[in-house]
């Protein structure tokens, strides 16, 4: 198996995991909003992977050095996946008028 298609499986499987977990939440909104939130979360899933994939081609080929690679890779990831994670949050929030994110447990 590919390293592409597993990724690929795995986020649909996230995909379902989470239309299963939050049922509830779903029921309140709209079938646009449904699909604005899907269409969401491919479009910033696909524009951080190009970002990991090419922004750290480039910016590891001028680091000699494999243990510094490692480091700068390790950050980039952390860096774009809180950008990410965020990002996704405030749209979602937008289109789904507040309904999601959904508050986790202890948060208020």
């Amino acid at each position: 198996m590919t390293r592409p298609l597993l990724i690929t499986l795995i986020l649909v499987a996230y995909i379902i995991y989470v239309s299963f977990k939050y049922k509830e939440t779903w029921k309140k909104l709209t079938l646009w909003q449904i699909a604005g939130v899907f269409v969401t979360f491919v479009g910033v899933a696909s524009i951080s992977a190009i970002i990991l994939f090419y922004g750290s081609r480039y910016i590891t080929s001028a680091v000699p050095g494999d243990i510094m690679v490692f480091i700068i890779q390790f950050l980039a990831v952390i860096i774009v996946i809180a950008a990410a994670a965020i990002s996704f949050a405030l749209l979602a929030s937008k289109i789904t008028n507040g309904v999601i994110p959904i508050e986790r447990r202890g948060q208020k």
